[in-house]
């Protein structure tokens, strides 16, 4: 059965503990249940964040990048 998700936020540059790299962000129940690269027929809703940075769990109110 393949995998399915609420919310995909799709080709963004994600920000986390590892560093920072494309990757997709799969979101289920209201938490992020995947991150990598994720088919975009997996989901209800794709939000496209190609361009923008992503930091799932982060709060910084000073960024500079």
């Amino acid at each position: 059965m393949a995998e399915t998700f609420d919310l995909i936020f799709r080709g963004g540059t994600l920000v986390n503990h590892d560093g920072a790299g494309p990757a997709d962000i799969g979101i289920r129940e209201g938490r992020i249940a995947r991150l990598g690269s994720i088919a975009p027929d997996s989901a209800g809703e794709v939000v496209d964040v190609t361009g923008l940075y992503v930091l799932p769990g982060v709060i910084d109110s000073q960024v500079h990048f």
